[in-house]
């Protein structure tokens, strides 16, 4: 098993680039947990999504995987949470 990475917090409402945040190469698979308190929804996007960007969601200890090859993978939180993100 690798060190794990520091997780990442959701400040309410702000797109964050996962991959930004936790230093990972775009295009590595990632696991992700919530480990928060609050949902999350994640949108594969190479750009900040927008309103009409599709996304799903990730519920409090639920782990969601992303595509084998994500052109980015980006999160938001209504109120805020923590995502631990590693590479799967």
């Amino acid at each position: 098993m690798a060190t794990s990475l520091t997780p990442v917090t959701l400040e309410p409402n702000v797109w964050k680039d996962l991959y930004d945040a936790t230093g990972i190469t775009l295009g590595v698979q990632l696991s992700i947990q919530n480990t928060g308190k609050s949902q999350a929804r994640l949108s594969e996007s190479l750009l900040e999504p927008i309103s009409t960007t599709g996304s799903n969601n990730i519920n409090v200890d639920k782990s969601f995987s992303s595509a084998d090859t994500p052109i980015g993978v980006w999160a938001i939180s209504r109120i805020g949470t923590t995502l631990q993100v590693e590479v799967f």
